[in-house]
């Protein structure tokens, strides 16, 4: 880097951070009162909050782009997202880095979309949100063409970070809170993890550090019916702003002409938190090779699940009657539970209770 270039760095720099101070303006609590905010507080009624950011996330093939795809019709055109949640009538911004622009126009025509709405696509450009340049294009565009709701397919595209890295996602976060702050609704598509024989929360299947989750206004979670494949679940297991809509299911009634999606209520199936806590228990030992403790269990599985330290004892007890996980006497007389899945024979020669 020649002179020339380390003063301009420093320059912009600077210019930076007089930008960050302009912001440090305190907002008292008269001028609080008297701001004036949307009167509607959703965009998609107790599902999609204003201004906020939405995860939407599911397995591969749990159908959460189609649904992201029907809730943009339905936005564009005022109607209730399946016949059940109010959308408030918006122009759409769709970007899409996962699928190409005939997949797209193939999937809206399954859905009956007209050609006439207000949607608009960004397909496959490259965008990320840690390019100033292209996310200020993106708010040029929704300032030219209108637009109030953006959504984006999916989270890995749109960034270079490490997602199991909090630090990292909480910089990726704060670049999409910028099309927020400019008055944007944003509902991003995520993946989860594998989740196997398990069962486990929304909040743990999501994949990536947990500050993914932290920084969210909401998060709908989507999974095919294990039984009925023609059958999603739908769970809202966050919503900052007011109390989570109670799980439901959605029929998926579709044939080579058409798709379309039906509300089917409430899902009455709850798990119990024992049956839950087996489960968590069950996740989490197998991403621990060594094992943990039983007070390192507790703490892991109440860092994402609501669960009493009651309720993991009993459970690390059935999954111990059950074969599922191993005992192991550790220092100062702990005892170590170690998932099955790993080296049996190893464990029995290190000390293992079986």
């Amino acid at each position: 880097m020649n002179i020339d270039d380390s003063f301009e760095k420093m320059k912009s720099d600077t210019k930076a951070q007089s930008a960050k101070r302009a912001k440090l303006e305190p907002v008292s609590i008269a001028k609080l009162f008297s701001m004036e905010f949307k009167e509607n507080k959703w965009v998609v009624e107790r599902l999609i909050p204003h201004e906020g950011i939405t995860i939407i996330s599911g397995a591969p093939a749990s159908y959460k782009t189609w649904l992201l795809l029907q809730m943009a019709i339905d936005i564009s055109e005022g109607n209730s997202f399946l016949n059940q949640f109010q959308c408030e009538k918006n122009k759409v911004l769709i970007i899409d880095e996962e699928n190409h622009l005939r997949l797209i126009r193939d999937r809206l025509k399954l859905l009956g979309a007209d050609e006439n709405l207000p949607i608009y696509f960004l397909s496959q450009t490259g965008f990320l949100v840690s390019d100033q340049g292209l996310v200020d294009r993106v708010l040029e565009i929704c300032q030219e063409k209108e637009i109030d709701v953006i959504f984006i397919d999916s989270l890995v595209r749109i960034n270079n970070a490490e997602e199991n890295d909090a630090s990292q996602m909480s910089e990726v976060f704060k670049c999409i809170r910028q099309l927020c702050q400019n008055g944007k609704t944003v509902v991003i598509t995520h993946h989860e993890k594998k989740e196997g024989v398990i069962k486990i929360s929304a909040q743990n299947r999501l994949r990536g550090s947990s500050d993914i989750l932290a920084s969210v206004d909401a998060h709908i979670a989507v999974k095919k019916d294990n039984q009925d494949k023609s059958k999603i679940l739908v769970e809202q297991a966050k919503l900052r702003s007011a109390k989570e809509v109670d799980p439901f299911e959605v029929k998926v009634n579709e044939n080579d002409e058409k798709i379309r999606f039906d509300y089917l209520g409430a899902c009455a199936e709850k798990i119990s938190k024992k049956e839950l806590a087996k489960d968590a228990v069950d996740f989490v030992l197998q991403e621990e090779q060594n094992g943990l403790s039983i007070k390192e269990i507790c703490r892991k599985v109440n860092e994402t699940e609501n669960i009493g330290d009651k309720n993991i004892r009993y459970a690390i007890k059935e999954l111990i009657a059950d074969g599922v996980i191993l005992e192991k006497k550790g220092g100062k007389n702990t005892k170590i539970c170690v998932h099955s899945k790993f080296n049996q024979d190893a464990l029995m020669t290190q000390g293992v209770i079986i």
